[in-house]
């Protein structure tokens, strides 16, 4: 995505807001298992440090299962962004571990796992194995028919740029966001700010006049850094802009 997930804007709120609010619907307890490098954005959940960032899926799960209360964790990745309460309700009936198999594949990141399984999460990792499948098949889990449950889109998650934006387009429509620019920027853009249509973003750029001067080659060139909400800081091109969101374009070289 060449950013961060849980930031991208998502019918007014953060993703990962989002995802936290659907859950609300459904949970009194929720836990957001995020890498000792991110700051999440604020939201009504319980955050803990990954312990051990770079295991991949199944060391957050284990660390999400070792901060709870609840017997039964459904465990959701940050980008799902048309989960529905009506879903996480139909697995969490089953009573016990599910996960739902869908063109083939299981959804092990859309899924029901027992908080007693910690355990065996350890030694699995201790033996070098870190897929969350291998954790549902040591618990015994059950596996579910895409017949048998609601709303399956709540398992689509978004793995690159193209995705997202398409996602907001079959989501939101002509979605667009604000430019902003300031010091020589704001003279190379002859303008202050400007409403553009989401994008990556070289193309955002490339609706405002004079900015062709500021990205090339689909890279933010130097001196000039792009701001993301005030927030990030970035210099691909390729990023997505989402809908709303505030983008500040600005010299880093302190130039007027």
């Amino acid at each position: 995505m060449g950013r961060p997930k849980a930031w991208l804007p998502w019918r007014g709120v953060p993703m990962l807001e989002h995802v936290v609010s659907v859950l609300h619907e459904v949970v009194d307890e929720i836990v957001v298992v995020t890498s000792a490098s991110l700051d999440p954005p604020p939201v009504r959940a319980r955050i803990v440090r990954d312990s051990r960032e770079g295991w991949g899926p199944l060391a957050g799960i284990a660390e999400g299962l070792a901060h709870v209360e609840a017997d039964l964790v459904f465990v959701t990745s940050t980008d799902a962004p048309f989960l529905s309460s009506a879903f996480v309700h139909a697995l969490f009936s089953y009573e016990s571990a599910v996960a739902p198999e869908i063109d083939g594949f299981v959804q092990s990141l859309a899924a029901v796992y027992p908080r007693s399984g910690l355990d065996c999460a350890e030694r699995l990792l201790s033996e070098g194995r870190r897929r969350p499948l291998d954790l549902l098949e040591t618990v015994g889990y059950r596996k579910l028919e895409a017949s048998a449950l609601p709303d399956l889109d709540s398992v689509r998650g978004l793995n690159t740029a193209d995705a997202y934006l398409a996602a907001v387009a079959r989501d939101q429509g002509a979605a667009r966001a604000c430019l902003e620019f300031v010091g020589h920027a704001r003279q190379l853009a002859q303008c202050e700010q400007i409403e553009v249509p989401v994008g990556r973003l070289f193309e955002v750029l490339a609706a405002a006049p004079g900015a062709m001067e500021i990205c090339r080659d689909e890279c933010v060139v130097a001196p000039f850094l792009v701001s993301l909400g005030g927030r990030d800081f970035v210099r691909d091109g390729r990023v997505p802009i989402g809908p709303g969101e505030r983008v500040i374009v600005l010299d880093s070289s302190g130039g007027g």
